[in-house]
């Protein structure tokens, strides 16, 4: 909910991270709610596929797609590294469902996004955001977040790829 007072301005920053408590943008990148106009969407592993409802409904709500900057931010030590891809992921899911509950379904439809190296998989979430129609206006930035000493590396950059 936007704050008494504020109002939508261009430039929107969007920034994707993961669920992991380790990784916290809003202390690394310096944010405050004071800060201005970012929203923080947060994901297993920071993946931007199962994001996309949510940057969809920003769309059709204000102005992401048409102007600002989307982060997308994956980290070293990932949860999602411990698992080597999707269907690893629905195995693990469908041996807790019972017979016939239906679920199978929708696991079936689902991306989880396993994370083998952050470093790749920020590239492919970038990529994806870049070829979609619905992000045509916006930059995007890729980042990878170390754990350990909390340093940001900056994978893929606005205008290209650059590796640190």
């Amino acid at each position: 909910m936007q704050k008494k007072g504020r109002k939508a301005e261009d430039g929107t920053v969007i920034v994707i991270a993961c669920t992991d408590p380790r990784c916290t943008p809003e202390e690394f990148m310096g944010m405050s709610p004071e800060s201005g106009n970012t929203t923080i969407v947060r994901t297993a592993g920071g993946r931007v596929q199962p994001a996309l409802s949510t940057l969809l409904v920003l769309s059709a709500v204000g102005n992401l797609g048409k102007k600002g900057t989307i982060i997308v931010v994956h980290h070293t030590d990932c949860g999602l590294a411990s698992v080597r891809n999707d269907d690893e992921i629905r195995r693990i899911l469908r041996a807790g469902l019972e017979s016939g509950d239906g679920e199978e379904e929708i696991l079936d439809k689902m991306m989880f996004g396993s994370i083998v190296d952050p470093d790749e998989s920020v590239k492919e979430d970038v990529k994806w955001l870049r070829e979609s129609i619905w992000f045509k206006g916006m930059s995007i930035v890729g980042l990878v977040q170390n754990t350990e000493s909390g340093l940001l590396s900056e994978v893929i950059c606005l205008g290209s790829e650059r590796r640190q």
